[in-house]
């Protein structure tokens, strides 16, 4: 795979890097779940008190021992990372972390590491935190609410975001209790849920367009009662029922 020709070529370069201590993979190659359309998510592990802007010339040069970089840049979300894209299309991740300082959720895959800074990792699963849970159980039905006062408005691109919020909150939930393990992932994740579930949010999904959006609530409403309402009824805030209540009524 392209991954494996692109590691071949960046971590020698990499590994010589002063203040580089580890170099380890993450997201689906680590997992051993990727295919032909994975991303290539590389961490790259410095010693503490190395800034990122004295190697960030490194690093990118490391990076393009395997291609030329049609695109990069330097962004930070969960930490600094160099998002880039190659010739051939192959999209890489490039996190920047410290040794005492690092994301520890979800597997790994060790490149590099002399010193076993890792040995010890363990990782996290990407679990929903009780309040994490509270949110998004209040969510996956609020942002239909939100959809009723905009949907005689004409405005179609609003009213698929909120149902699209909605399902992804929906799935949140489904997976707290089917696959806890990746419940923060939402809709990305969707896929570890029951067959007989999964299928009916991929026709919801399906129907979350300009013309077929009433019915995709329809059908939501209808999987919120059968799936999810036992699920979150004893989390939603006081009178919230009523809410709820109000759009089964309308939509199911």
């Amino acid at each position: 795979m392209r991954y494996e020709v692109a590691l071949e070529k960046i971590l020698p370069k990499m590994k010589e890097i002063q203040g580089v201590v580890a170099v380890f993979l993450k997201g689906s190659i680590a997992r051993e779940e990727n295919d032909a359309y994975s991303d290539l998510d590389l961490y790259v592990m410095l010693e503490q008190g190395i800034k990122i802007e004295e190697v960030y010339d490194d690093i990118i040069f490391s990076l393009e021992q395997y291609n030329n970089l049609l695109y990069k840049e330097l962004v930070e979300i969960i930490c600094p990372q160099i998002v880039g894209v190659y010739e051939d299309m192959l999209h890489v991740d490039c996190y920047i972390v410290h040794e005492n300082n690092y994301p520890q959720t979800d597997d790994i895959k060790v490149l590099y590491d002399p010193n076993q800074l890792l040995a010890e990792y363990v990782k996290q699963d990407l679990n929903l935190t009780v309040e994490m849970f509270k949110e998004s159980a209040i969510d996956s039905c609020w942002f239909i609410f939100q959809y009723d006062h905009i949907v005689d408005r004409g405005q179609n691109l609003w009213t698929t975001q909120m149902i699209d919020k909605a399902i992804n909150n929906a799935v949140k939930v489904l997976l707290y209790k089917h696959y806890p393990q990746k419940a923060v992932l939402g809709k990305k994740a969707a896929h570890h849920l029951p067959s007989d579930i999964y299928d009916k949010l991929n026709v919801i999904n399906d129907l979350n367009n300009s013309k077929g959006h009433r019915h995709a609530v329809s059908e939501f409403m209808k999987l919120y009662e059968r799936y999810i309402k036992e699920l979150v009824y004893d989390v939603w805030i006081e009178g919230f029922e009523k809410v709820y209540d109000y759009l089964y009524r309308k939509y199911a």
